[in-house]
């Protein structure tokens, strides 16, 4: 009895249908934007300069966020401040190493990939041993440096705004000028996590010369990027979400951490895992 052998056409389809289950769901589900826009600062090891090129944690999520979804991006950079006014006005879709707070998320969706925490970071000549921001805001005398534009938790704000007050406190456009301060002596600290500060210290030699205080009132936070609602449409926000859920849970931007700021560094930032993580990205988003 002789076998039927599939056409050349038959073939194809099965060839094609193949192909089209071995792809990604999200790459099934979704249009790429002609192009994503996305946001990075001066923020230490999240996001920074080499020369003519960005590195850093959220340069590199970006990158594999784009290979994952096929999607063409494009990194965009801006000051701190700069970069959510732009990001509000639609014209970047992606800003990266941001915390979640309600007033962003009225613009964009947020989808966490890490974790975060912020540490007083003061000089040997900014003195004292402070267990809270308030304590160092009460008994301290050091001055610090902030960068304008990012989100603060409102008990760790309402205690940054009493040091500004008391002439304290200045904000400037970013971290590199903040830590050229401080070498100048026109500052004696700043309030930063380590992901930022850590690439300072370690570029102007004040690894020794500088202490960073864990203070009370700032606790890990979720860090990740938001996906503006205005210039991109929903299935790919969902998409992006996929995507950034795939490499939380396979380990991917743990690596990312640990290549950037070294393996013990890298592993302190995901010290309680990722369940949080995981279950913030998969639960339901509004339109």
């Amino acid at each position: 009895m002789s076998i039927r052998r599939p056409t050349a056409p038959r073939r194809l389809l099965r060839l094609a249908v193949c192909l089209l289950a071995a792809l990604p769901a999200a790459a099934q589900a979704f249009s790429c934007p002609a192009l994503t826009r996305v946001g990075l600062s001066d923020l230490g090891y999240s996001s920074y300069r080499d020369g003519a090129r960005f590195r850093g944690t959220s340069v590199a999520i970006a990158e594999e966020l784009g290979r994952r979804t096929g999607c063409r991006i494009k990194l965009e950079w801006f000051p701190r401040g700069r970069l959510f006014v732009e990001f509000d006005a639609g014209r970047v879709d992606l800003a990266m190493a941001s915390q979640r707070n309600a007033e962003r998320e009225r613009s964009g969706r947020f989808i966490p990939y890490a974790t975060t925490r912020f540490e007083l970071l003061l000089t040997k000549r900014g003195g004292g041993n402070y267990a809270s921001l308030a304590d160092f805001v009460a008994h301290g005398k050091g001055r610090l440096n902030l960068t304008r534009g990012v989100f603060y938790p409102p008990e760790a704000q309402q205690l940054l705004e009493r040091l500004q007050r008391a002439g304290r406190l200045e904000y400037v456009n970013d971290y590199e000028v903040v830590f050229k301060k401080i070498i100048a002596g026109r500052a004696d600290g700043t309030f930063a996590p380590p992901i930022i500060h850590l690439l300072h210290r370690r570029r102007l030699g004040l690894l020794d010369s500088m202490q960073a205080h864990a203070v009370s009132e700032t606790p890990a936070r979720l860090v990740g990027a938001f996906v503006s609602r205005a210039s991109v449409a929903r299935d790919a926000r969902d998409a992006y979400a996929d995507a950034l859920y795939e490499m939380v849970a396979d380990g991917t931007v743990q690596k990312i951490y640990e290549r950037e700021l070294g393996a013990e560094a890298g592993r302190q930032v995901f010290q309680n895992g990722v369940a949080e993580i995981l279950a913030t990205i998969r639960r339901p988003q509004r339109p």
